[in-house]
């Protein structure tokens, strides 16, 4: 198995969703991804046991899915000991991954400047809710917050007609961001690997949300206004475009571009032959598209998802049912690319691969996310520590580790 990042350190001092799965996504390269705890533990692990997300069967699944393939330490950094043992892991750090707010970076002498007196060549990257620069440099933030609310996210996405918002699922605006902000440690890591200087990379969750609504925000920087929402049963576009209810009740999704190209076969898979001649080209169906929209609607709600499913995979168009999660992780697409990677130590918990794979090669889970203070002496060992001086940070409270 390719792991193209096998051999570099990063050092992972931060909680949350966020900046944890822009590390975890480089663990899954290859990285060796140290996760540095506070002695009380990432506040991650008490987002389920605080009821912020379902409990299943007890599995903290959000912790997993941000801390997989990684190693972790519990350590206090504020004590004199504790700044030794930082210290000498961001000496051997390739990539140092962090999100505290600036003001706690001032508090714990953890800016960049600070580090690469250390570690010169250290790749130093932040993530945060606004941005760093301006008022809000110092404000924190959570997806809900500042990716899906500030964001414009969840206002896009929310019917203007509608009584309640559309509410962001778990962790979808920090998952996406901390993919971002892997793909800019990457391009900082070559830059290291050319010039031999460090360099700092900064993510954001709210500059993220405009990248993923860039197609609106670009709209409105031009008509001063918010871009319409579509209404794909009026027929202001082709009707090889839009959504529709199936006999069965199922959402079913046609988005096929090239109407020359589609018109026939999609006529042929639900059943209304007779359209193939009556609107042999553009220009003969452009002024009916709104009816040919009511007549797709009519003979696609007459009949069930099984069999619309056929007709249109045989005839090669381009479509999707509205699939629930529990039917993603079992789409044959997911199963063959191994999208869903099983879980080490769980037998029914699959966990979403990172999007990008290398040689073929089927990504994998290779540790489960680590225990609070799992790794410490492993890690402690690693970088010149003796057992017995290891038992004398646990004694004095610097470290912690179970027995």
């Amino acid at each position: 198995m390719t792991l193209p990042l096998q051999g570099i350190k990063v050092v992972d001092f931060s909680e949350h969703g966020f900046v944890p799965s822009a590390a975890a996504a480089l663990a899954d390269w290859g990285a060796d991804v140290v996760k540095i705890e506070r002695l009380e533990g990432d506040a991650m692990r008490s987002i389920i046991r605080n009821g912020l997300v379902p409990d299943a069967d007890g599995t903290d699944y959000m912790f997993e899915l941000v801390n997989r393939n990684k190693r972790g330490i519990a350590l206090d950094v504020t004590t004199a000991t504790g700044r030794e043992v930082f210290e000498k892991l961001i000496a051997g750090a390739d990539v140092y991954i962090t999100n505290q707010l600036p003001r706690v970076r001032r508090k714990l002498g953890t800016e960049p400047a600070d580090l690469f007196k250390i570690n010169k060549r250290l790749v130093f990257a932040k993530g945060h809710g606004q941005g760093q620069r301006g008022d809000d440099a110092e404000a924190g933030g959570f997806d809900s917050v500042s990716y899906w609310s500030r964001g414009g996210v969840g206002h896009a996405l929310t019917d203007a007609e509608a009584t309640k918002l559309v509410m962001q699922r778990p962790a979808l605006g920090d998952v996406p961001s901390g993919m971002f902000f892997a793909g800019g440690i990457c391009a900082a890591l070559v830059h290291v690997l050319r010039t031999g200087t460090g360099t700092v990379v900064d993510t954001s969750l709210l500059n993220s949300a405009m990248w993923s609504l860039g197609p609106d925000l670009a709209y409105s920087s031009i008509a001063g206004q918010e871009m319409p929402k579509p209404d794909l049963t009026k027929g202001i576009m082709t009707p090889l475009v839009g959504t529709h209810r199936t006999a069965d009740a199922r959402w079913l999704m046609l988005s096929m571009l090239d109407e020359d190209r589609y018109w026939a076969p999609t006529c042929r898979a639900l059943r209304l032959p007779e359209l193939v001649e009556r609107y042999p080209d553009a220009t003969s169906r452009k002024p009916d598209w709104p009816a040919l929209v009511q007549q797709f609607s009519a003979a696609i709600v007459s009949q069930p998802r099984a069999q619309l499913e056929a007709a249109l995979r045989a005839e090669g168009c381009i479509y999707s049912f509205f699939a629930s999660p529990p039917e993603v992780l079992v789409d044959q697409a997911v199963l063959d690319n191994g999208y869903a990677m099983t879980h080490p130590n769980h037998a029914t918990l699959r966990l979403p691969a990172a999007p990008v794979q290398f040689d073929d090669a089927m990504p994998a889970i290779r540790r489960g996310g680590p225990a609070l203070g799992e790794h410490t002496v492993e890690v402690l060992t690693e970088i010149g520590y003796s057992s017995d001086a290891i038992a004398a940070l646990r004694a004095n409270a610097t470290i912690s580790y179970p027995d």
